[in-house]
């Protein structure tokens, strides 16, 4: 399967985010086709079945507002605003009529139990006749896996073991070492937190499977790292500095008409 669209273009972390545009939003999406990026999303099922794009689990930190994406119904969503802005909850299908084939997209796909496919399966469903680079990602194997024997899409596994202590963290680290992923959910790449870089003895036989994307890269010191242990990035709040160090791969696009 060929992927080099994902392993040669930067991708912007949740889109070209600032003070401005919020993450996740139509303008940020914007921003980075202008910019030549391809785009990194998340993906939740709202509770009547729309796919909406959203990265936390809960509507607190982005929206002021208690309870899970889940919970509520697309309507519902739709009268909320990201960060104290204008801008709202784009749902998976204006985010795609948005790109439309301008640059790559990688999704991300959300939730952690290996045994619930519903959102993989509506991804999945929704991308078969996309005329667009997609690939699809997650933490969860379980999806990694659905989408692997469903989707003629690229699949990534999400890794990362911070915030893991003791035996769960041994546990991780022996996981990724022997990389049963591999073997589970039978990935074509793996998405690994740059914060586990320190760890580079596990990543470099990652490499030697498969390529690597590193996220999130957002300081000039973790681009340095990242460009040395991985095949490419996801990164936030640097894009002057990555432009400038990928130019020769960046095909930038005319700005485009603005979409709230």
């Amino acid at each position: 399967m060929e992927f080099d669209w994902l392993l040669t273009v930067p991708v912007a972390h949740r889109g070209l985010h600032d003070d401005e545009y919020p993450e996740n939003s139509m303008p940020s999406f914007r921003a980075a086709i202008e910019h030549g990026f391809n785009i990194e999303i998340d993906v939740h099922l709202t509770r009547d079945g729309a796919l909406v794009v959203f990265h936390d689990d809960t509507l607190k930190r982005v929206c002021g507002v208690d309870g899970k994406v889940r919970d509520f119904t697309l309507e519902e969503l739709k009268k909320l605003r990201l960060c104290d802005t204008e801008y709202t909850i784009p749902t998976f299908d204006e985010f795609l009529q948005l790109v439309a084939g301008k640059t790559g997209i990688l999704c991300e796909i959300k939730g952690l139990n290996p045994y619930d496919n519903s959102i993989a399966e509506a991804v999945c469903r929704r991308v078969e006749h996309y005329e667009g680079n997609i690939a699809l990602q997650s933490f969860n194997y379980g999806a990694v896996r659905y989408c692997r024997r469903h989707s003629d899409r690229p699949s990534g596994q999400l890794v990362t073991w911070m915030g893991l202590k003791g035996k769960q963290r041994a546990h991780m680290m022996d996981f990724m070492g022997k990389l049963w992923i591999n073997r589970i959910s039978k990935p074509h790449f793996i998405a690994y937190d740059i914060r586990s870089a320190a760890d580079n003895k596990y990543l470099e036989k990652a490499r030697e499977l498969l390529p690597v994307l590193v996220w999130t890269v957002n300081t000039p010191e973790r681009l340095d790292t990242a460009m040395q242990v991985a095949d490419n990035i996801i990164f936030e709040d640097i894009a002057p500095l990555v432009e400038e160090k990928f130019a020769g791969r960046l095909k930038k696009d005319a700005p485009l008409s603005p979409v709230i």
